[in-house]
């Protein structure tokens, strides 16, 4: 018993000195190195949530929750310090600088430098804002966090790449800035195949100065991605996930109402001499009881003819078709460590994305694996290897994606399948679907249907194998480094696409068969090899530090593309070209190029205040005829830290960074057809038959000028880094001015007797001025007895484009003209509606009529005689406009982005804002103008706004249903927003340049959308679990998180289309007519996601 009393009594004492521990305090002193004490230190108890921060003297108190605590001290720009506590109370720290983050280090080309020591125009992504978003295409972790860094989509479609340009337009011809995967050229939709948890880090390189030594590739700037390192010793996993439920954020609307959509659509065309709608009195009464009451069957027996189906449906077929919501996951998972030999770096990851269509399978799969060892056999020698394999599937109906051929002119005759939204968008709301009896109905959206689930799929496969060989030898202590690698890829892509029969029902016992079976399948191989060697002497000398870098580099390219189709395929089951019986045609496309370079860098500082850099670069492409093949291109930058200066000193507590720069450089553009200089012709099948057959037909050869090599890109840039209070404010401020000379474009118009058209030339300069600016902010404040960490992100930029030189003597609008702004848009100054027969006699617009057959009527557009001649009419050059001017500009303007983040006791919050401040859209075709366009689709509400010059009488209204009624339709409207309703009224069939279009197809200033917005873009929450819960589980870190992708968007273009479904009307040539369906709101659409995730470390 004694013992037992002892024994209570030691677990008592044990107890109450646990609880004594637990309430004790530790207070003391932050300071640096040179005793000045630290605001805003934050003093964590290792393993707790449990904090405070440094008060206005540096003081801080902590209770104390553990036994044998550990307190961790972090501040910005200072290295991170763990301290036992040891049973003392009182405890002073010294805080030292962390060289590293003051000196952050930036991939720059051939090397890195110091952020500090960069004299050009350099801006970096790390790896943390790609991984707190669940995104699956590195190009949407870019969009809007670096100041002109341009990220568009064209479409939502599941695997599809971004546009992606740096600082606007440098070219009429495009182009797209130099993409290195750790060294290693790629194209933009490389983006959609690396796993962006693989990246370590992003530096995007926008001037001359910095981007010259890569010379040919790099005239549209340089985006340099570096993967992912071995470098923490031991062991080291991880793996992530997430799974997110998308569905699409904004989709056109439609009017659903049978009776009102007949009813309008024929009305469309009764104001037109092609009266062509026009409906009987039994479907008006089959629409009216549908309208009436929605209950009674969409389809039903023809009672004028019993062998067939009759349908009055009143469906969104768009949202049937799209608006539900699909899943999609990511799973990526990679193994990585180090020691004194060897780093390694291994991961693999999943990537389903499903598309919008939830009746057939639409999705995108990509498989990955990355291998990235180091190895060191001794102190001056390493040698490595880069593995990348990556595997996709896109997959989707073939009805989705009807396969286009190129045209005759096009450079390459490969054949292509791109995703349409076109033929569900256009449905008319009165269709079905399905008959009674369960075959696909007689209608558009019942063969849309039929087509999408039993019409045959689209299958692309990808696969690429790359590998990368490195070395690297250090000599005299690393002074002289030699690298090189030699890297190898094959890319092979295989295309399926097939189309097989459907049955539609036209009636109760009238079943018929519909499309045709066909096979068509492509085999893409593409060989690439690079291969660089290059030496960088790095020498310290007293106050002078010197950077030398020469090296050569060369590429190599081959794509090797074979088609073969069939038709009348023997079995719908196994549609394969062998399974057929129809003509087989077959075609085949190969082509080339190479690049071969010098180059070097020279880099001198002083003092760590004053630098001077050069780089250039003696280029060749096989691109351009000899003579013309090989380019010089230098540039020069100098950088002043003026806070490095004795004058700062006394400052530096409150401007700690104030850094000038400033640089001049040329680039060559290379980004044109391998073979353009050569005369070329091409066989096509000829559209007559001889003896029955379509025999070969050879097109003539084109003319060739001798005036053909580099397009010639020069930047001057200016810019300042600031940095205040410790560098928790950094502002970057960058102006330029790029000017690009000897543009090669179609030279100047030659006589039509010489039966040929102009060739491509060097005959046009462009100018592209702008500037960028970026606001950064970070901090620490005690909530809640616990540090909150707060940062903020803000970039905007603004670009604009001129033409400074072009062979146009008459300044023609169909043609570039010197002092063009590019996407500038030339249209009418709207006047409201005529409202009077006195008023359409006063003013001649006769000249503007589509189609010159409709009639001007009361409620017509109006227009402002600029020239006072009576009429309006529509000039063909600058000088002489009659009266047209410029009324927008298609240009995305003022871009910009806001990252909003925090974190607090293991909870952290991150809000993405990105938008576009200004920029003009003017619409075109149905989805903005409905029946005005044709009447062959339409239903847009918006449009029933129009122009009723008298209200219907009473019998008509007796026969019109409720909703008809209600929505004013049978009422007078002299006030509306459009005109009278007439189709063809803005009909873009004519044309939609200029000198073509008619009507309303001819921008003007009423419809002309303001079509800039703002979009939430990403928020995400996660939760860190405490180390003290997860260290049993043996975890060093889990954290969960939910996330929202394109949550909200503000707009006034959202109530027509989704704000990004426009990028595809960046169309800058006046010469061009665009085709349909570009620009015009058909994209695929933008999706929402909802997601939620696990990141595990090991």
């Amino acid at each position: 018993m004694r013992k037992m009393y002892a024994y209570l009594g030691a677990l008592g004492m044990l107890f109450f000195a646990g609880v004594a521990w637990a309430q004790n305090t530790v207070s003391g002193k932050v300071a640096d190195e040179n005793g000045e004490t630290l605001i805003g230190v934050s003093v964590l108890e290792k393993g707790t949530t449990n904090g405070t921060i440094t008060d206005v003297d540096g003081q801080f108190q902590v209770r104390l929750t553990q036994e044998d605590p550990t307190l961790i001290f972090s501040y910005i720009g200072y290295m991170t310090a763990e301290v036992p506590i040891n049973n003392r109370s009182q405890l002073d720290v010294t805080m030292r600088e962390d060289v590293a983050q003051l000196q952050e280090i930036v991939v720059v080309g051939y090397g890195t430098q110091k952020r500090v020591n960069l004299s050009g125009a350099v801006d970096q992504v790390d790896s943390e804002v790609l991984e707190s978003r669940p995104i699956s295409n590195t190009a949407q972790g870019l969009q809007g966090v670096i100041p002109n860094l341009n990220v568009d989509f064209l479409s939502g479609e599941p695997g599809a790449a971004a546009n992606i340009n740096i600082r606007g337009l440098t070219s009429i011809n495009g182009g797209n800035p130099l993409i290195l995967i750790d060294g290693v050229p790629s194209d933009p939709v490389e983006l959609n195949r690396i796993a962006p948890q693989d990246i370590s880090d992003i530096s995007v390189i926008k001037d001359a100065s910095a981007a010259a030594i890569y010379g040919a590739r790099a005239a549209f700037g340089v985006i340099l991605i570096t993967t992912k390192s071995g470098t923490e010793e031991g062991i080291n996993f991880s793996y992530s996930n997430n799974f997110s439920w998308d569905t699409p954020t904004v989709l056109p609307q439609k009017v659903t109402d049978p009776y009102i959509y007949l009813r309008v659509r024929e009305t469309s065309t009764d104001n037109t001499p092609w009266d062509n709608q026009n409906y009987s009195d039994q479907m008006y009464q089959f629409a009216r009881e549908r309208s009436n009451d929605p209950s009674i069957a969409p389809v039903r027996v023809n009672p004028t003819d019993p062998t067939q189906w009759e349908y009055m449906g009143g469906q969104d077929w768009i949202g049937y078709f799209l608006n539900d919501y699909t899943t999609s996951q990511n799973h990526d998972i990679s193994i990585n460590g180090a020691s004194d030999k060897v780093g390694y770096f291994i991961s693999g990851g999943y990537n389903r994305q499903n598309g919008v269509l939830n009746i057939a399978e639409d999705y995108f799969d990509r498989f990955s694996f990355r291998s990235k060892v180091d190895y060191r056999p001794n102190d001056w020698l390493t040698i490595g290897n880069n593995t990348f394999l990556i595997s996709t599937i896109r997959e989707n109906p073939s009805a989705l994606a009807p396969l286009e051929f190129p045209d005759e002119d096009d450079d390459t005759q490969r054949a292509f399948a791109q995703s349409s939204m076109t033929d569900i968008y256009d449905l008319h709301p009165t269709d079905w679907n399905i008959n009674p009896d369960g075959t696909w109905a007689n209608t558009d959206a019942g063969r849309l249907e039929a087509r999408l689930i039993d019409g045959g799929t689209t299958t692309n496969r990808y696969n690429s194998l790359q590998s990368r060989f490195n070395a690297q030898a250090s000599l005299w202590q690393d002074v002289l480094r030699i690298n090189t690698d030699f890297t190898y890829r094959r890319g092979a892509t295989n295309f399926d696409y097939h189309t097989t029969k459907y049955n539609i029902g036209y009636g109760p016992v009238d079943v018929r068969e519909e499309g045709e079976n066909y096979a068509y399948r492509s085999t893409t191989y593409d060989d690439y090899s690079v291969f660089n060697i290059y030496g960088t002497l790095n020498k310290q000398f007293g106050r002078n530090q010197l950077t030398a870098i020469a090296g050569f580099n060369q590429e190599y390219f081959r794509s090797e593309w074979f088609s073969a189709a069939r038709e009348r395929v023997i079995s719908s089951s196994l549609p394969t070209i062998g399974l057929a019986t129809g003509e087989v045609t077959v075609d085949e496309d190969i082509f080339d190029w190479a690049i071969r370079g010098y180059f070097y860098r020279l880099n001198y500082i002083f003092d760590d205040k004053y630098i001077v850099e050069f780089n250039g670069r003696y280029d060749g492409s096989s691109r351009f005829p000899d003579g013309n093949r090989y380019g010089f291109f230098p540039s020069a930058s100098a950088a002043w830290r003026v806070d490095q200066e004795s004058f700062m000193q006394p400052l530096k507590n409150f401007w700690s960074t104030f850094k000038l720069r400033a640089s001049y450089g040329s680039l060559g553009n290379q980004s044109v057809s391998p073979f353009g200089y050569i005369a070329t012709m091409s066989a096509f099948p000829s559209n007559h038959l001889i003896g029955g057959i379509r025999p070969q037909r050879v097109t003539p050869p084109g003319l060739v000028s001798p005036n053909y090599t580099w397009e010639e890109v020069a930047t001057l840039n200016f810019g300042a880094d600031l940095g205040f209070f410790g560098d928790r404010l950094m502002v970057n401020f960058d102006i330029y001015e790029r000017n690009t000379t000897g543009m090669l474009t179609l030279g100047r118009e030659l006589p039509g007797v010489l039966g040929a058209s102009e060739p491509r030339e060097n005959a046009a300069d462009l100018q592209n001025r702008g500037w960028e600016l970026s606001l950064n902010y970070r901090d620490e404040v005690l909530l809640g007895g616990s540090p909150l960490s707060f940062g903020t992100r803000f970039v905007l930029s603004d670009s604009r484009a001129y033409i400074t030189g072009f062979d146009n003597p008459n300044r023609n609008l169909t043609q570039f003209y010197e002092g063009m702004e590019l996407g500038e848009i030339w249209g009418l100054t709207s006047d409201g509606l005529f409202q009077s027969e006195d008023e359409i006699e006063a003013l001649d617009q006769s000249s503007i009529i589509p189609w010159g057959a409709l009639s001007i009527v009361p409620g017509w557009p109006r227009y402002v005689d600029q020239d006072g001649n009576g009429a309006i009419e529509k000039g063909l050059t600058v000088d002489d406009p009659k009266d047209l001017s410029v009324i927008g500009n298609i240009s995305p303007r003022f871009r910009f982005g806001l990252d909003l983040n925090m974190s607090w006791k293991g909870f952290d919050v991150r809000a993405f804002f990105q938008g576009v401040a200004q920029r003009d859209y003017y619409p075109l075709d149905y989805l903005y103008w409905g029946f005005y366009q044709q009447p062959y689709a339409g239903g847009a509400p918006h449009t029933l706004d129009y122009y009723r010059a008298t209200s219907d009488s009473d019998v008509d209204r007796a026969k019109h249903s409720d909703a008809y009624i209600a929505a004013g339709l049978a009422d007078q409207n002299l006030d509306a927003q459009y005109p009278v309703l007439q189709s063809w009224l803005a009909d873009r069939n004519l044309g939609e340049r200029i000198d073509e279009s008619q009507g309303l197809a001819i921008p003007q200033t009423r419809y002309l959308l303001d079509a800039s917005y703002l979009r939430l873009k990403n928020l995400t929450v996660g939760y860190t679990l405490p180390s003290t819960l997860i260290d049993r589980l043996g975890l060093s870190q889990l954290r969960i998180f939910f996330s929202g992708e394109n949550l909200t968007e503000w707009s006034a273009i959202r109530d027509f289309y989704d704000p990004e479904a426009i990028n595809d009307n960046l169309k800058f040539d006046p010469s061009v007519s665009t085709g349909r369906g570009e620009g015009k709101g058909y994209a695929y659409p933008i999706q929402r996601r909802y997601a939620v995730g696990i990141n595990v470390n090991f």
